[in-house]
């Protein structure tokens, strides 16, 4: 995490580490990391959140877009999206109610632990019959999109290739294994011509 601050200008610093600090605090037991390049905390094998600074704001990424509904009315003054809370340095996340979240968080991630996992629903792959089952997106790499403004890019790929990149990553048996996908899959997003290292040429739209 302090690679990550040490080349922040100072306020970001300032308002990140007030950040870090709090999440420790309300999840003492989480474990500090980096999860997607973004400084994180994982509880039970899971991201619990994480945080972040681009060149206009701040960010806090709850990891979950239930905990983000569930407290949307105290959001209210804060720009948001389906997983990120933005906020300028000068202006930081009320203490209580970043305690709120993570301690929402905690409970969601105690609860899915002891239910079975659900089958998705299913996609077919392009040119064949065959269903296949459509991943879910996890909130963690929901907010890797989000905080590299790739989320556009990534919803315009077709179905196929977004199960694809999900399943890719999420097989990954080491954490240190699915954020290099992860970067990857960022990458070839940002490029828009590949698709799992091979070239792809983006259909255009119907005059």
């Amino acid at each position: 995490m302090d690679a990550y601050l040490a080349p922040l200008a100072d306020d970001q610093r300032a308002a990140l580490t007030r950040l870090r600090d709090l999440i420790s605090q309300a999840a003492p037991e989480a474990e500090a990391c980096i999860l997607y390049g973004l400084p994180a905390f994982r509880w039970q094998g899971q991201g619990l959140a994480a945080f972040g600074a681009s060149a206009r704001h701040c960010a806090f990424y709850p990891m979950s877009s239930s905990v983000m509904v569930a407290f949307r009315n105290e959001l209210g003054t804060f720009e948001t999206s389906t997983g990120a809370i933005r906020f300028q340095p000068d202006k930081p996340l009320p203490a209580a109610l970043v305690r709120k979240l993570v301690r929402a968080r905690l409970v969601e991630i105690g609860a899915a632990s002891a239910k079975p996992k659900a089958r998705g629903a299913s996609v077919a792959a392009p040119g064949s019959r065959l269903q296949r089952p459509r991943l879910p997106m996890p909130d963690v790499v929901r907010a890797a999109l989000e905080a590299g403004g790739l989320l556009p890019a990534y919803e315009s790929r077709p179905a196929y290739q977004r199960n694809d990149y999900l399943g890719w990553i999420m097989r990954a048996k080491l954490p240190a294994t699915r954020e290099r996908r992860l970067a990857r899959m960022l990458d070839e997003l940002a490029r828009g011509d590949v698709y799992m290292n091979m070239a792809y040429r983006p259909r255009k739209p119907a005059p």
